[in-house]
């Protein structure tokens, strides 16, 4: 707003141009404050979605925990399996030759199917967990994005209080 300049009539300042001079700065205070709600208004949106795409953020976390932990079970599972066929092909060798001979080939096929098995949920939780990372990486960059759209918002509205200076 710039500062009018008023003439000088016999009695003082000429009163149409104060008239107009106070209808301009009223019109302008009008259109920063309009302009200032919605500014306010945007702000309070991105941080609404700054704090939804954050609780996003920690559920997909929550969900990658779950599935390092899922894998890891898996592994132990694979491993129990296997300790456990080995230790039954071992006790059935003491028993007669002919049948530890056919309990430990099925034993050794359930171990390779249950290792194919755990090793097929390993590759595909290692799949899941790299589908979590991108959009994590995803959301991260969102999260950047809107935080430097709030920075300029907030920006703007201290460049609108320095115009309008105090109230």
């Amino acid at each position: 707003m710039e500062t009018p300049d008023f003439k000088r009539v016999i009695r003082g300042y000429d009163p149409e141009a104060v008239d107009q001079a106070w209808t301009e700065t009223d019109r302008q205070l009008s259109e920063a404050n309009a302009a200032n709600k919605e500014l306010r208004l945007q702000i309070n949106s991105l941080r609404e979605q700054n704090s939804e795409w954050g609780n996003r953020l920690k559920n997909y976390e929550q969900i990658e925990n779950d599935l390092r932990d899922a894998l890891l079970s898996a592994q132990r599972i694979a491993n129990q399996v296997k300790d456990e066929a080995s230790k039954q092909a071992d006790e059935l060798m003491q028993s007669a030759r002919h049948e530890s001979e056919a309990l430990l080939s099925e034993a050794t096929r359930i171990a390779e199917s249950k290792e194919i098995d755990a090793e097929t949920m390993l590759n595909e939780k290692r799949a899941e967990i790299i589908q979590v990372e991108e959009h994590l990486q995803e959301l991260a960059e969102q999260k950047e994005k809107i935080q430097s759209q709030v920075d300029q918002a907030v920006l703007y509205l201290e460049m609108v209080k320095e115009l309008l200076g105090p109230l």
